[in-house]
């Protein structure tokens, strides 16, 4: 079986304006005061958090909390404030040796939820786990309708996996749940797709290092970029670049659709776009192509030379046999790139997109192998 590095009792973790610490003996009092607050919330999901809880339960979870923490589980963390006020738990429970993966749950109680708690405890402990457990997976399994805890999984970076059927025993009855993962940070590996050169252009995976750069190619390119892509507004956060970075990484890996490539000037190494494989269609060998370029780069054929380097490579696989570019008709610097680019116009397709809620009419291209030849 292979070896996970256990943790000392004395461990402390720190995380914006939080503490996190393994629960103690005094701890009782608080834990039972933030349990009996929150029967609404907190109750609504965990069973245990019910108007009969007592402080004889407090005592017996933290019994347990630290019976476990001297077999390496579960991992259990009071979530304290700078003054030392309990806000919730958080832990690591279900570890699995072999495959070097755990379960990691928490809830934060009534009065202080809503205020980025739960996520960045999250973050602090999935550091750890990856760190010093070397975890390579982390599991978050939360009921479809508990969107407080989606949300909080979500801003946290976790990929989410899918919704998996009868997951969880929830009030007395198999429940499907949704499952998310978050997966070790990998920022300047190049272990997960392409890195692709010619000319001034390097296309390759994107990185966490990309995040500033992304969010002012974004926020430069609302004339542009923004007129034909809902996601593309003022209140692009970056947060929400994190989290699109996050996904794109993973897709490579095989989890998720969104295979993106930064578009860097290799002499500048200045982020100039995105491009991009989705919409994978396995049965039919095909897949979509995207791309975008910020404003200040748009016009020198940078797009063009991005759909052209990248369809070479995805071409080359036996799994892909055809890539599709779909532009909405009236896009005409999309279209000019596929033309460009050496795709074959197909025709329009009649309300093939949705664009700020309205349908689209689409100019559809195609690239096969010998397009490229």
């Amino acid at each position: 079986m292979a070896a996970i590095t256990p943790l000392p009792r004395s461990l402390e973790l720190a995380a914006p304006a939080l503490r996190l610490r393994p629960w103690q003996p005094g701890d009782a009092d608080a834990l039972f005061e933030a349990a009996r607050e929150s029967m609404a919330s907190v109750g609504q999901w965990l069973p245990w958090c019910h108007a009969g809880y007592l402080r004889e339960d407090a005592v017996a979870w933290i019994e347990h909390c630290q019976s476990g923490w001297a077999r390496g589980e579960p991992y259990a963390f009071g979530i304290f404030d700078g003054e030392g006020r309990l806000l919730g738990s958080i832990g690591l429970n279900r570890l699995d040796r072999e495959r070097r993966s755990a379960n990691l749950g928490y809830w934060v109680r009534e009065r202080e939820q809503r205020k980025g708690i739960a996520r960045a405890a999250i973050r602090a402990l999935a550091s750890l786990a990856f760190e010093t457990l070397e975890l390579i997976r982390i599991e978050i399994v939360a009921a479809v309708d508990n969107q407080a805890s989606r949300r909080a999984a979500e801003r946290a970076g976790a990929h989410f996996d899918g919704v998996s059927p009868n997951r969880i025993w929830h009030k007395g009855q198999a429940t499907a749940a949704a499952v998310y993962s978050l997966l070790p940070p990998d920022d300047g590996i190049e272990a997960f797709g392409p890195v692709l050169e010619e000319g001034l252009l390097r296309l390759r995976p994107f990185r966490l290092a990309d995040l500033d750069g992304l969010f002012a190619s974004l926020h430069e390119s609302m004339d542009s970029i923004g007129r034909w892509q809902d996601w593309c507004t003022p209140d692009y956060t970056l947060e929400d670049g994190r989290r699109w970075i996050a996904r794109s990484r993973l897709a490579w890996r095989g989890a998720g659709d969104e295979c993106a490539l930064a578009m860097v000037d290799r002499q500048r190494d200045e982020l100039v776009g995105s491009i991009s494989l989705n919409h994978w269609q396995p049965d039919y060998r095909m897949a979509n192509l995207g791309y975008w370029i910020r404003q200040s780069r748009q016009g020198q054929g940078l797009a063009a030379l991005a759909v052209r380097m990248l369809a070479r490579h995805a071409l080359k696989s036996p799994d892909l046999q055809r890539l599709e570019i779909v532009a909405a008709a009236d896009n005409r610097a999309s279209c000019r790139v596929a033309e460009k680019a050496g795709a074959h116009f197909e025709g329009i397709a009649r309300r093939r997109l949705t664009l700020h809620g309205q349908p689209q009419d689409a100019a559809m291209y195609s690239l096969v192998a010998a397009d490229l030849a």
